[in-house]
């Protein structure tokens, strides 16, 4: 599911919004989450889905002659208890149509 779909989904569940504030809205949550995980050590929890957080890791590369400093970045996410039974069921199910 993309941008669009999210958006065109949400306007035919919650038909008194229109899309256009439906996008603004999305558009503002992703503002803001972008904000916040792109300070040290801070975390999006989203109800019933999971975590999302990024960590850096500084490392030192290379030899004597050409050593540097990196930083890795990690992009985790942590699901929830809820989301890994639903996805689970969904691939049995899945799996045993197959």
């Amino acid at each position: 599911m993309n941008h669009r779909q999210t958006i065109s989904k949400i306007s035919k569940r919650l038909p008194r919004l229109k899309r256009r504030d439906v996008a603004e809205v999305l558009e503002v949550m992703i503002e803001l989450w972008l904000e916040e995980l792109a300070q040290l050590g801070q975390t999006v929890s989203v109800a019933d889905l999971g975590k999302l957080a990024v960590e850096v890791q500084n490392i030192r590369s290379g030899g004597v002659v050409g050593r540097r400093n990196l930083k890795r970045v990690y992009v985790r996410f942590r699901p929830t208890e809820k989301f890994r039974q639903i996805v689970l069921v969904a691939y049995t199910k899945r799996g045993a149509a197959e």
